[in-house]
């Protein structure tokens, strides 16, 4: 058995005029040289061969079926025959600890492989007779033939007890995944409701006149709209309480909107007063007062911006 020499590092103790620090020392160790594996270096040559003779049936099949598409365009057409089988081949390297899932990539790549071969054979009648049809439709059929004893040789097989004993652990983390993703869509789907929700209380608050608030992205708060129901002399709107969803009850006109009414048409903060007591006679004089003076000067303010 051979030997490898290997130079590693360790922390010692090292005490200098009293005081103690941990410092790396090098140090020398020899390991057993693991030995080549030879089996897996001749897997690693055939399955390298076998993907130069596949490359190879790729471009054969790729001229002959463009050319019987016509060229151009047609050799991309003519691409998908053998790299459909060779895109199957990992689908069935991926199933090989599992007999039931690998066999059906297994039969697709052979179908696909037929397929291309019966095209090569039909552009080979056409080109030259039945002889370099015959010939033409076996390169692919070789390189599948290769793949398939490539397959063979890795394949997994695994004994009834422990092919259920995988199953069983497959079937664990397949339900954690689909556990994870429930909720993930669950949570998607609450996030969802919430935004509903919220918008729906903006919308009501803004059909309830609450829009006048300063700062409309803002949530108008409970305090607030008792505040300004309080000042503009309605009544206090009913709330429901299950979903805090806000539900108006049939409102009369609102004191801030037609004071912006009156102003914007030209009116004086008196005249604005006196229209809207005319339309609002139950409404106070002192509130209408200071809500005019208050849409007055937002008006000014907007104007100078």
């Amino acid at each position: 058995m051979k030997f490898l020499t290997e130079t590693r590092t360790r922390l010692v103790a090292r005490t200098i005029d009293g005081t103690t620090h941990d410092v790396p020392e090098p140090y020398t160790v020899r390991t057993p040289k693991v030995p080549v594996d030879k089996d897996r270096l001749a897997l690693i040559g055939v399955s390298g061969l076998v993907l130069v003779l596949t490359l190879v049936a790729i471009v054969w099949s790729t001229y002959s079926i463009g050319q019987l598409l016509g060229g151009g365009p047609g050799y991309a057409a003519g691409a998908v025959f053998d790299v459909a089988w060779l895109s199957v081949l990992l689908l069935e390297w991926l199933a090989r600890f599992d007999p039931a899932k690998r066999a059906f990539p297994r039969k697709v790549g052979w179908g696909l492989a037929l397929v291309a071969a019966g095209a090569i054979f039909l552009e080979g009648q056409l080109a030259g007779g039945w002889q370099m049809a015959l010939v033409g439709a076996a390169v692919s059929i070789v390189a599948k033939v290769l793949w398939w004893a490539v397959f063979k040789h890795i394949d997994k097989d695994l004994a009834p007890g422990d092919a259920a004993w995988v199953a069983a652990e497959m079937s664990k983390a397949n339900a954690k995944l689909a556990i994870a993703g429930a909720r993930r869509q669950a949570a998607k789907a609450e996030v969802a409701a919430r935004l509903e929700l919220l918008a729906a209380e903006r919308d009501l608050g803004e059909l309830g006149g609450l829009d006048h608030f300063p700062g409309t992205g803002n949530v108008v708060k409970t305090e607030q709209v008792r505040e300004h129901d309080h000042a503009s002399g309605l009544p206090e709107p009913v709330l429901n309480r299950a979903n805090t969803v806000r539900e108006p009850v049939e409102q009369g006109p609102n004191i801030a909107h037609l004071a912006r009414v009156e102003l914007k048409a030209g009116a004086s903060r008196e005249e604005a007063v006196e229209a809207i007591l005319a339309r609002v006679p139950d409404a106070k004089q002192t509130s209408v007062e200071a809500t005019v003076r208050r849409e007055r000067n937002k008006l000014d303010r907007a104007a100078y911006r």
